[in-house]
């Protein structure tokens, strides 16, 4: 495939509407088509992207133009228009996680593998500078052998509020570090144990902090909340480490480095994630769109495949169980 990659955005909320401005711009995409079951807000990106606008992804996909698609629909309703989508032999970028369970991420992964369609899960994490400098300083020749690794992914309470049981923690959250704990520490989670608390009242956990244990013998915690006030500069914290026999690296995202002082009181910005810089959307996401944009014209592989991205689904099934049980929980795989 050479030329420009015609591209179409399904589900128009927070990542939606911004995986719809990137593509817009993009030099090297046209989005010729977007949707969204409310008509008004499909219309109005439309309006503003030059694009089409549709209310059933069906009728989207059904444009001969269409070369791709970014899916960035709720992850329960993932399977549907993933599934459409490979059928249609559409390039698929799929907003994380892959699925809500790992036997809807089976059932998509099949008939992907069946179409022939390409699929990209997008991971963030992955285009994130910060991420990728602690997985070359976790190298085996750098850090040696690693002992132990935790992650901390806090966010706001109107967050959960917003989402209710739509998600989860876990499922919105969690897959972050899931899956940047497994890259970085070069193996899969084979065992957690988990536990979790829900005092707000927002149809969903507040917090859940569980052990996990390792292939290669590592062990980690995470830390996972979306109960902090509204007031929490930028609205989530980060932080990721690990520690290994020969060396540790770390980070920490607790701010992204900028801030304004008001009298009312101090606060951030976002500076790594999808900031708007001189009119375009710039940072990690644009560079993931970037990415899938031109390894699908080109035909070279993606930077991470989707299996390995499917990785992360049974050690959230297996969180979840924990949570539910009280008891820790082996990783199905």
């Amino acid at each position: 495939m050479t030329g420009t990659l015609k591209v179409g955005v399904i589900g128009l909320g927070f990542f939606g509407s911004r995986h719809a401005r990137i593509h817009a711009e993009h030099l090297s995409a046209e989005l010729v088509g977007v949707c969204d079951r409310d008509p008004v807000r499909a219309a109005e990106l439309a309006a503003t992207t030059g694009a089409r606008a549709f209310t059933d992804f069906r009728e989207l996909l059904a444009l001969p133009e269409l070369d791709a698609v970014s899916i960035c629909l709720p992850d329960r309703l993932h399977e549907g228009a993933v599934v459409a989508a490979a059928r249609a032999g559409k390039a698929i970028l799929l907003e994380k996680p892959l699925a809500h369970d790992a036997a809807t991420a089976r059932r998509i992964v099949k008939a992907v593998e069946t179409s022939g369609s390409r699929l990209m899960i997008g991971h963030i994490l992955r285009f994130d500078p910060r991420y990728v400098q602690v997985f070359h300083a976790a190298a085996p020749e750098r850090i040696g052998a690693p002992i132990h690794l935790r992650a901390k992914r806090n966010g706001v309470r109107s967050t959960a509020r917003r989402l209710g049981d739509a998600s989860s923690i876990l499922f919105y959250m969690g897959v972050h570090d899931i899956d940047a704990m497994q890259w970085i520490a070069r193996s899969r989670i084979s065992r957690v144990y988990a536990q979790k608390v829900a005092m707000l009242g927002t149809g969903n956990e507040d917090a859940l902090y569980a052990v996990v244990n390792f292939e290669n013998g590592a062990i980690g915690s995470l830390d996972y909340s979306w109960a902090w006030p509204d007031g929490l500069m930028n609205g989530f914290r980060s932080a990721l480490e690990v520690v290994g026999t020969r060396s540790a690296t770390y980070l920490d995202c607790a701010d992204q480095g900028f801030f304004t002082v008001e009298d009312s009181g101090t606060t951030g910005g976002d500076t790594h994630l999808w900031p708007e810089i001189n009119g375009r959307i710039a940072g990690d996401l644009a560079d993931e769109l970037d990415h899938f944009i031109n390894a699908t014209l080109s035909g070279k592989p993606y930077l991470q495949h989707y299996r390995e991205a499917f990785d992360a689904i049974p050690v959230l099934d297996a969180l979840a169980e924990s949570a539910r049980s009280g008891l820790p929980a082996e990783v199905a795989r």
